[in-house]
């Protein structure tokens, strides 16, 4: 007696990338996703657009705008007319090759400043608005969320969101909703953010609604610092304001007495405030778990050294004494503006 498994259908299978799901299937339409699928599925084949109208029942310039989407996102080359999944392989303008187009876009996307991205023209975002209900829906609730008519310019960053940067309709209305309630409605910020989140893969309303309590909880702490350390009216703080803040109070939990220590002595000792020294001061409060006044004081009563002291070159000791020189530490943080 022999024994075998029952494949059924699963006799005949194909690949079908992840990314379409993780990335595109929210925004894909029903025939960009046939399109695809069937393209996968033939491969080997010579799949023209009137072959894929035929099979599908659908009309060639809908196969078109189908398949325009998917080269658009790197999954399809068209090769004379003959439409086959993209190589890994692939070239950029100089002819530079690269192992995948992710890495292509990675390169790109380092190289490229946010305020020279090529932004999708009128004529594409009229055809894109025109195939996309999801899309021009998004638009007009963009419109209520931000009290103001959208210009041709606030229009093309939004389609650049969804189209280049793959966030989601659903992703991007929550986007926008979150950059008023902090009183940053303006495109530019929201464009910033987005491309963020596109870099940081935060492409479903999940994500979205976790990196919205991580950048709550970070703009908090440093306006809890900045209240401490007498700091006002200062612009929008700086990414190492925001970062050093929320180590302090999201992951170290320092109390705001030991908030202001560090403050005061920073400045008894430089003459001047400077959050990478004072990130230095209670970096190594951190590492000797001193978290309060009391054993501050104690452990200085204990060592005869003040874990920070004035000197004209600034140390910190360790309850066992050990120097540390903090003006050169100051200089190694690892946050940049």
């Amino acid at each position: 007696m022999s024994y075998n498994i029952n494949l059924g259908d699963w006799k005949s299978v194909f690949a079908v990338p992840s990314s379409i799901v993780d990335k595109h299937l929210k925004i894909a339409s029903e025939n960009e996703l046939k399109v695809l699928l069937y393209i996968l599925k033939n491969s080997s084949a010579d799949n023209t657009k009137s072959t894929i109208a035929s099979a599908l029942s659908i009309n060639e310039n809908e196969v078109k705008n189908a398949v325009d989407f998917w080269i658009e996102r790197g999954l399809l080359v068209d090769s004379e007319d003959v439409l086959v999944p993209q190589s890994d392989k692939v070239k950029d303008s100089k002819g530079i090759e690269y192992n995948s187009r992710e890495e292509k876009k990675s390169v790109s996307k380092k190289a490229l400043p946010i305020n020279r991205v090529v932004r999708p023209n009128a004529v594409f975002v009229a055809q894109k608005l025109k195939n996309d209900k999801n899309l021009a829906a998004l638009l007009d609730d963009a419109q209520i969320a931000l009290s103001k008519t959208l210009s041709p310019g606030d229009i093309s960053t939004l389609v650049m969101l969804n189209d280049t940067y793959g966030l989601p309709c659903e992703v991007i209305a929550l986007l926008i909703n979150y950059s008023v309630s902090i009183g940053k409605s303006n495109m530019h910020a929201i464009e910033k953010i987005g491309i963020s989140w596109s870099e940081k893969d935060v492409f479903t309303i999940e994500l979205a609604e976790k990196e919205i309590e991580r950048m709550l909880l970070s703009n908090n702490a440093w306006a809890h610092v900045s209240r401490i350390f007498g700091i006002h009216n200062v612009g929008n703080p700086t990414k190492s304001q925001l970062q050093f803040a929320d180590t302090w109070i999201n992951e170290w939990r320092f109390s705001d007495e030991m908030l202001q220590e560090a403050y005061e002595r920073c400045v008894n000792t430089k003459g001047e405030y400077n959050i990478r020294y004072i990130n230095a001061i209670l970096s190594k409060w951190n590492k000797s778990d001193i978290k309060s006044l009391e054993v501050l004081r104690n452990v200085e009563i204990n060592t005869k050294k003040p874990i920070v002291k004035k000197s004209n070159k600034p140390s910190v000791y360790s309850s066992e004494g050990a120097s540390y020189d903090l003006a050169s530490y100051e200089k190694k943080s690892i946050f940049d503006d």
